[in-house]
């Protein structure tokens, strides 16, 4: 039986490495065969992001890191797809460091991040700009867009906490047309 659960397994999971991105409705055949597979929701969260469902893609992050936590399997971000512009090419990433897979007390956790490149034959990365929640006594008290510079943060104004990811994405690229 589990030699049988492998083998589906491998053929379901082959396409996933497909040049062009896995597949939503491959990953799902792969997810109903090993629904605790850690890399599998990585790639649902990858599949959703490229078909345009990104703030769907934003949310099961959240569950592919609770299944990476429970797997003892530890990845300090998971990409979940790139957003172009004219100028630039943002690479989408969900933060699953100490703070961000800790308990929520006091302090600022960053779920997610922009990884900002130029379009340039041999891109740079010219910043890192963060979606960050600050909390007080377990609670997210506010949001913001920031970003290390050296030792010094800037900080690119507030948003609701409750932002979905439409709004957050709005705000940095207006951040990124100053």
């Amino acid at each position: 039986m589990r030699a049988t659960a492998i083998i589906l397994w491998m053929l379901c999971a082959l396409p996933l490495l497909a040049a062009d991105g896995p597949r939503l409705d491959e990953v799902e055949t792969a997810l109903r065969v090993d629904p605790r597979n850690p890399m599998l929701h990585y790639r649902k969260c990858q599949a959703l992001f490229a078909s345009g469902q990104e703030q769907a893609a934003i949310d099961h992050a959240a569950v592919a890191m609770k299944h990476f936590k429970a797997a003892r399997k530890e990845l300090a971000w998971m990409r979940l797809g790139t957003l172009l512009t004219d100028n630039y090419r943002i690479e989408v990433h969900y933060n699953m460091g100490p703070q961000e897979t800790a308990e929520k007390r006091d302090g600022i956790v960053r779920p997610y991040s922009f990884r900002v490149w130029t379009k340039e034959p041999e891109p740079r990365m010219l910043r890192i700009v963060d979606f960050e929640l600050a909390y007080s006594k377990g609670k997210v008290q506010t949001a913001a867009l920031g970003e290390m510079q050296g030792d010094n943060h800037a900080n690119y104004g507030t948003l609701d906490p409750k932002s979905d990811f439409a709004t957050v994405k709005k705000k940095m690229l207006e951040v990124l047309s100053q």
